[in-house]
């Protein structure tokens, strides 16, 4: 935010980042900080004008033949850089304390983040077009639009090759994004999610990301380097594949579907062997906090990867399960105060609906009241 700020009074801001800054300013803290960057802006600049008033005393000396000289010019000089230099180290600290508390930046909680190796967190806006670059200032990946690239199509991107360094990417609520690995694997991120991946898998090593979440894998074939999902509660190893993995941290119950190929799931404290579940296509492999065990069942896969395609399908789904999908995917909070609400099932499919469409869809299969004040949705006995 600070490179924005200083590009903003340089007036060198391309219309992208103009956008970024904006988008930035939504939250309340960081305007308080943009406000007092102008305020500390102008003093420096009124600071500076000083100087035009010694330079009109020496020109009327000048003119009238006088020897005198300005020893108020001088204290006045000296009291310009003083000033200047005050201001300039009040700045310096300012912007070391505010933006870099520990290495940190505030960012807006509906942001899209990205933390690289060094810790440093990069904002990534929706229509953005940037490169990613390590410690080193080697490119790595290139975002454009709603997908982060990390695939071996630049010769930077060949030269990491001796020690695994890990990006982290966050989505929010209320959004969806994509990622490609440096395989090609293509990784559609829903909601919520969070995926810590290397920026170029490693030969003679497994394919491994860390998720905490809900995404889709599409995942290329690679035989001689198993490609391995680690979440909270089950880890999934596959070759080449396609299957959708959900486990939020919040969540009871985590669950692995799979598409197309086959798959093989685990116990997260386990290592993998001969004992570990090998899935079929269409089929779901629940993991159950309370028992902690996986069970594996057939399904029609349609309801659980709808979401990639932007649609909410619930096929005979208790509200109560409902309400949280609900609450991810616009952005919401539900607080449900109509108990016998939460065990009734419903089969229902939304594609372009707002939430008040949604909600009103329910209330005319099983009448219940609500108010939303802002991102608040409170629902009621009729």
């Amino acid at each position: 935010m600070v490179e924005l700020i200083t590009k903003y009074f340089a007036n060198t801001l391309t219309s992208l980042e103009k956008n970024n800054l904006l988008e930035l300013l939504e939250n309340q803290d960081n305007k308080i900080l943009f406000e007092a960057y102008i305020r500390d802006h102008y003093n420096l600049n009124l600071t500076l004008q000083d100087v035009c008033v010694d330079e009109a005393y020496l020109a009327f000396l000048k003119q009238s033949g006088s020897n005198k000289k300005p020893i108020i010019s001088l204290y006045r000089k000296w009291y310009k850089v003083a000033a200047v230099l005050i201001i300039m180290l009040g700045i310096t600290s300012y912007i070391v304390s505010q933006f870099y508390p520990s290495q940190n930046i505030i960012t807006n909680e509906n942001s899209i983040t990205l933390t690289l190796d060094n810790g440093d967190i990069k904002i990534i806006s929706e229509n953005g077009d940037e490169t990613i670059v390590d410690s080193n200032g080697t490119v790595v990946g290139k975002q454009e639009g709603t997908i982060l690239n990390y695939t071996k199509d630049s010769e930077s991107n060949e030269a990491i090759v001796e020690n695994l360094v890990y990006n982290e990417l966050a989505v929010p609520y209320g959004k969806i994004f994509q990622l490609a690995l440096s395989d090609g694997t293509l990784v559609h991120l829903n909601a919520g999610t969070t995926i810590k991946y290397p920026v170029k898998f490693l030969r003679n090593r497994n394919r491994e990301v860390f998720i905490d979440g809900e995404a889709y894998f599409e995942v290329t074939k690679d035989e001689d380097h198993p490609f391995v999902v680690n979440s909270k509660e089950m880890n999934i190893r596959v070759l080449g594949t396609k299957f959708n993995i959900n486990s939020y941290s919040e969540d009871l119950v985590a669950h692995t579907v799979l598409v197309e190929g086959l798959v093989s799931v685990y116990d997260k404290d386990s290592v993998y062997d001969e004992n570990a579940i090998l899935m079929a296509p269409d089929q779901i492999a629940f993991w159950d906090k309370n028992d902690a065990k996986i069970k594996i069942r057939n399904i029609d896969i349609d309801e659980y990867i709808a979401w990639v395609d932007g649609r909410l399908v619930f096929k005979i789904r208790p509200f109560s399960e409902i309400t949280k999908i609900l609450e991810r995917h616009f952005d919401v909070s539900i607080t449900n105060n109509y108990k016998a609400l939460d065990t009734q099932r419903f089969f229902a499919k939304f594609e372009t609906e707002t939430i008040e469409d949604i909600l009103i869809s329910f209330q005319n299969s099983y009448p219940f009241s609500y108010q939303m004040d802002g991102n608040n949705v409170i629902i009621d006995n009729p």
